[in-house]
């Protein structure tokens, strides 16, 4: 089930340990089965025959965070981030997944399912978590920590199609995601004021269903292929200008990791290019027309302190970096401030996290002291994964607020409705 082509990767690899600094594993352990030279060696070894597969080689491929740093520091340009995906693939095929994943992938896999499944959390939030205060932890968070399910999904809220304020100046698809949909629909709203007060008509399929990285990411490539296949043709029209995201993880998959799921799958995946082609973060537009936003006059003498996390997914997959800086830099009552180790991963990775609890506290511990050294009062990152992981770790009385970028540019709108 390896793909060949990726095989021949593994030849290529110098063991210089040019990956190892930039590892956010390694940098907590520093041990060498927790460094992507480690765990490269460790695949050739199953590949060759000589390691079978165990408990232990599971723990040391899943215990990493996928963050695609060691790819791109490789100077033999070894794929590690696809090596290591489908060694995944042999992994979960041999051992299956435990029944958290089973019940979490086949949520994700069913929109019924997942609504249901978002009712029941919201009402446990309101009628059990908020009103005693309940502090219990899932990994390092406070369930009083975790964000609140929306009340209703945000794609049946807002509507199929939102129309442009003013002149009609392009239409584009918004892939909306699981967590806008069920959880950040305040996000969700900003993206589409946003995109409206720029002249642009918003199109919001109510077919679209979970991208299904979460899934194929864990190893769980073919389980994730109907919902892969599904979205594919939603997503594949002439009719839009472009496919918005506002989740990095979602862009990333749509954009990079779902074309290379087909290929080492032998599948046709003419139509994932084409839509991949396509796909781009509401911060890319945001940036291209930042002189034809409208936005309050705000005095520069009350600024506030704003920082920017790099979302792994939207930094190396998406390739995206300067946007969400040139959009925070152009607000005037905004003091941004470059943080050091800006794209290093928080520790989030989704359900690594809550999987690898001890080891992903290290890494976000990193982040954390990143963040509160530049003093600043807001983070911004365009990931709802990291959202969560930072402000549910970010609990001091003086720790910054966590938002998406295009947050802070709707609540600068001019003449915006309320």
């Amino acid at each position: 089930m390896f793909a060949e082509h990726v095989k021949e990767d593994l030849h290529n690899c110098l063991r210089c340990g040019m990956c190892q600094p930039v590892c956010p594993t390694y940098a907590v352990t520093r041990m060498e089965r927790y460094a992507p030279r480690g765990r490269v060696q460790m695949v050739k070894k199953y590949l060759e025959g000589d390691l079978s597969i165990t408990q232990g080689l599971h723990e040391a491929l899943m215990s990493c965070t996928l963050c695609e740093s060691c790819a791109q520091a490789c100077p033999s340009g070894v794929r590690l981030d696809r090596v290591f995906e489908n060694m995944r693939m042999e992994l979960h095929e041999a051992l299956g997944g435990g029944f958290a994943k089973r019940t979490l992938f086949a949520a994700l896999q069913n929109p019924m399912l997942a609504r249901l499944g978002a009712k029941v959390v919201r009402m446990g939030q309101r009628v059990v978590v908020a009103p005693l205060n309940i502090g219990w932890r899932v990994g390092k968070i406070p369930l009083n920590r975790f964000p609140s399910f929306n009340s209703i999904p945000f794609r049946e809220s807002a509507g199929e199609l939102v129309p442009p304020k003013g002149k009609r100046k392009g239409r584009v698809l918004y892939f909306t995601g699981c967590a806008t949909n069920f959880i950040n629909e305040h996000v969700g709203r900003a993206v589409v004021e946003v995109l409206t007060h720029l002249g642009i008509e918003v199109y919001i399929p109510r077919g679209q269903v979970c991208c299904s990285v979460p899934i194929f990411l864990s190893g769980a490539r073919r389980e994730a292929l109907s919902n892969v296949k599904r979205n594919v043709a939603l997503l594949d029209r002439s009719d839009v200008d472009a496919i918005v995201v506002d989740c990095a993880t979602c862009g990333g998959g749509l954009k990079k990791a779902i074309p290379h799921l087909m290929e080492d799958l032998s599948l046709d995946g003419e139509q994932a290019r084409r839509v991949a082609a396509k796909v781009r973060d509401v911060s890319e537009i945001v940036a291209e027309r930042l002189d034809e936003l409208e936005l309050e006059k705000r005095s520069p003498n009350n600024r506030i302190r704003v920082t920017y996390h790099d979302p792994c997914h939207l930094v190396r997959s998406m390739k995206i970096a300067k946007e969400p800086r040139r959009i925070l830099g152009a607000l005037e009552d905004v003091e941004f401030v470059e943080m050091a180790g800006a794209d290093q991963c928080c520790g989030g990775a989704g359900s690594f996290q809550f999987e690898h609890v001890e080891l992903s506290a290290g890494v976000t511990a990193r982040k954390k002291d990143m963040i509160r050294a530049t003093g600043g009062h807001v983070v911004a990152t365009g990931c709802p994964g990291c959202n969560l992981t930072l402000r549910g770790n970010l609990s001091r009385e003086d720790d910054p607020q966590v938002k998406h970028p295009v947050e802070l540019v709707r609540d600068r709108l001019r003449q915006r409705q309320r």
